[in-house]
């Protein structure tokens, strides 16, 4: 057993803050360990997120720990994760009391199953599309959505109800100048096949539509069993997405639909000016192109999902701050000036692979001590040992309530291992282009907007 499995286990048994009894170590991950955990006092379960000695020392590591309880808690939706408390634990950790959810990550679903049913997909994406309406209302951008923080639990009432999970390199809209640290160090953040090219580049003005960006990579993927840009080395696969295309869907699987492909295309266009310009506008657009698939109203809610946006908050509540077991501080700052919205090929090639060996040298620098992260409960460091390290999510795998740590991800350019049965056939709508002179402002959508009094 190593130091850090010797450290996690040693939990098990305790008493955290003299209320939350630790049962059983659920997930571990490069960062950390996630607990099952029982609330003494009432006996509810919940999941408790410890970082390591480590990452504890590491004010970046906390601050982005501190930054995933303070984004999960700012949004009201049903469909992401909830925090219920935060502090700071033995030797120093801080940790996280989350919800104890029950079910599988997207992921898991393709690396069993290779694709998934169109009609499934267009459930889940309805789902994340309204919580990512309430996010980025909120002004709260989430940067890393890729299948393994797409959480899929099993309820009475629906099998796959979508949890959005590991808000820790969101972008929250503050007063504070010192809120984004991360983002002003003009470090590439996110996972690679799932980047937009302006989170690639390090673009310091991130905004919503690099949300819908990645999910239109998880859509992609999940209908043909493949992410449209693929590769074996990390800066590649930053210029591919920086300066190709992505290729039709339907060469890799003709039984999509030509108005679902318009949708995955237009998410996946590499100017942001072209993509859908809130949730609500692609969720309409999703509605129209698989039409009777996107489950209205469904579970979440009785009051159907199509109302208008709120504006902005300022802010929103946060939880009592994380503070490293060290003094250690975060120092420096970039200052990334936005480039034109056309850009030439070989200068974003040139930027992307300096900014791509720029992170790939901080996280080697950055990560803690000399071992090798552990397998992520819900996912797995991306491009083998290239990514930064994921954290664990509290998850407890079906039909246990406990979730096994992942095993490692097949090289993304393989095949996929299983085939999705034939989706139903349905009709087509095609898409009208957004016009690229002026964008929408957010909250509003052609004729349909999403619902954000329910989740």
């Amino acid at each position: 057993m190593g130091g850090a499995d010797a450290e996690d286990d040693a939990l098990v048994g305790s008493t955290i803050a003299d209320k939350y009894r630790v049962d059983a170590v659920i997930g571990r991950g490069g960062m950390g360990a996630v607990y099952r955990a029982t609330h003494t006092a009432i006996g509810k379960r919940v999941a408790l997120k410890f970082l390591d000695h480590n990452a504890a020392r590491d004010s970046d590591s906390v601050t982005r720990f501190q930054r995933e309880a303070e984004a999960a808690s700012a949004v009201e939706s049903a469909h992401i994760v909830q925090i219920f408390d935060s502090g700071t634990g033995p030797g120093g950790r801080p940790y996280l009391v989350m919800e104890l959810l029950n079910g599988e990550d997207l992921r898991a679903r393709l690396r069993r199953e290779g694709r998934v049913p169109l009609a499934e997909v267009v459930h889940i994406a309805g789902q994340v599309l309204r919580a990512l309406g309430r996010a980025h209302a909120a002004g709260i951008v989430h940067r890393d959505l890729k299948p393994d923080n797409v959480f899929l639990c099993q309820r009475d009432d629906d099998p796959m109800f979508v949890k959005i999970v590991d808000f820790g390199i969101s972008k929250v809209a503050s007063r504070t100048a010192t809120a984004n640290t991360l983002t002003q160090r003009g470090t590439v953040l996110g996972t690679a096949f799932y980047m937009s090219p302006e989170q690639a580049q390090a673009f310091r003005d991130i905004d919503g539509r690099t949300d819908l960006y990645s999910l239109g990579t998880i859509l992609y993927e999940a209908l043909s069993g493949r992410p449209p840009h693929v590769g074996t080395v990390y800066e590649a696969v930053l210029i591919d997405i920086c300066t190709k295309d992505a290729e039709d869907i339907r060469v890799h699987a003709p039984d999509v639909p030509q108005a679902v492909a318009e949708v995955v295309k237009k998410a996946l266009a590499r100017d942001r000016a072209d993509r859908f310009q809130t949730a609500a506008e692609m969720y309409e657009a999703l509605a129209l192109a698989a039409p009777g698939l996107l489950r209205t109203g469904g579970p979440a809610d009785g009051r159907g999902p199509l109302a208008s946006f709120p504006e902005r908050p300022s802010g929103g509540p946060s939880l009592p701050a994380l503070t490293p077991a060290s003094t250690a501080t975060a120092s420096g700052t970039a200052v990334h000036t936005t480039p034109p919205r056309r850009i030439q090929t070989l200068r974003t090639a040139v930027l992307v692979i300096v900014v791509a060996l720029g992170a790939f040298a901080a996280t080697v620098w950055l990560m803690p001590g000399k071992k090798s992260p552990a397998p992520d409960a819900s996912g797995e460091p991306i491009l083998g040992a290239r990514g930064a390290p994921a954290t664990a999510s509290p998850s407890a795998s079906a039909p246990q309530p406990e979730v096994a740590p992942a095993t490692s991800r097949p090289d993304a350019a393989a095949a996929p291992s299983a085939s999705a049965p034939a989706p139903p056939t349905v009709k087509t709508h095609p898409i009208k282009p957004t016009p690229k002179a002026t964008a929408k402002p957010a909250g509003v959508a052609s004729g349909l907007t999403l619902d954000t009094s329910g989740p």
